[in-house]
């Protein structure tokens, strides 16, 4: 053999031996994917393109699995947060009911205010309808004492205080019926003088209430009221405690008893 011919393939042989070692090392690091990952076949062609050799296909790419590391550290990240989600649907569920109590209260509100105005409109109709026809017949000059007392307890009621002193006046003089009923014009009459302002007045039909029917609470209570009103406190106490023995129940005499007496003791004018 030619020695040149021989050292020739001797030095191709060992080159391409070198070539195969570098592929096999090269597609033996590239053959180990990371964790989760894909190796593709087509990552080897530039490397074997380098050296002069046809890329060797490499084993089937295949899918490695997490690591137990990576599986926990997965595992430990916090889960959605959905409370945000939650308590925003529960604000809207409570600000709906909160807003229905404040419709109803209102709606509440304003129904029992327009019964109220309805009822009174109604009952001002009606004693202006009977006012009307007690004065065409007190007019005509010939009403009787139960028509003025009837007229007077209207004007009363209506708060036109001087017509309805004027024919309770006129009711008491012409009045010829039981002493109780005559005892509820004077308390009706004193009623009428105290509401302006004229309390000896007052006071003197209440008198007269009491004297024709002892047992009247609510004369009692008015000459109390009355006498308070005049700084009489001694007067007023016993008015309210002669109710209290006829009504021991009595809340309005109860009440006024006990504030004359608290304001009386705290000035030391209680014998």
């Amino acid at each position: 053999r030619d020695p040149k011919a021989a050292r020739r393939i001797s030095a191709r042989q060992t080159l391409a031996m070198s070539v195969m070692a570098v592929s096999a090392t090269t597609m033996s690091v590239l053959a180990r994917p990371r964790a989760g990952t894909v190796v593709r076949k087509a990552a080897l062609a530039p490397i074997a393109s380098r050296v002069g050799v046809r890329a060797v296909p490499g084993p089937r790419a295949r899918i490695v699995a997490p690591r137990r590391g990576e599986r926990a550290a997965r595992e430990a990240l916090p889960a959605p947060d959905v409370a945000p989600a939650v308590i925003a649907e529960v604000a809207d569920g409570l600000e709906g009911g909160i807003q229905a109590i404040y419709l109803g209260s209102l709606l509440a509100i304003l129904g029992f205010a327009g019964f109220i105005i309805v009822r009174q409109v109604l009952i001002r109709r009606e004693l202006d309808d009977s006012a009307k026809k007690m004065g065409e017949r007190i007019r005509a000059g010939n009403a009787t004492a139960e028509e003025y007392f009837e007229m007077g307890s209207i004007m009363l009621r209506k708060k036109v205080f001087t017509q309805a002193v004027r024919n309770l006046k006129l009711a008491a003089q012409m009045w010829e019926g039981d002493k109780e009923d005559l005892a509820q014009i004077h308390n009706a009459l004193g009623f009428g003088y105290l509401s302006t302002d004229k309390v000896d007045e007052a006071i003197a039909e209440f008198n007269k209430a009491v004297e024709l029917t002892p047992g009247y609470v609510t004369a009692w209570n008015n000459l109390g009221d009355a006498l308070e009103q005049k700084k009489e406190f001694k007067g007023a106490i016993e008015a309210y405690e002669e109710s209290l023995i006829l009504s021991p129940g009595n809340k309005v005499a109860t009440v006024r008893l006990d504030e004359i007496k608290r304001r009386q003791g705290r000035l030391g004018l209680l014998d």
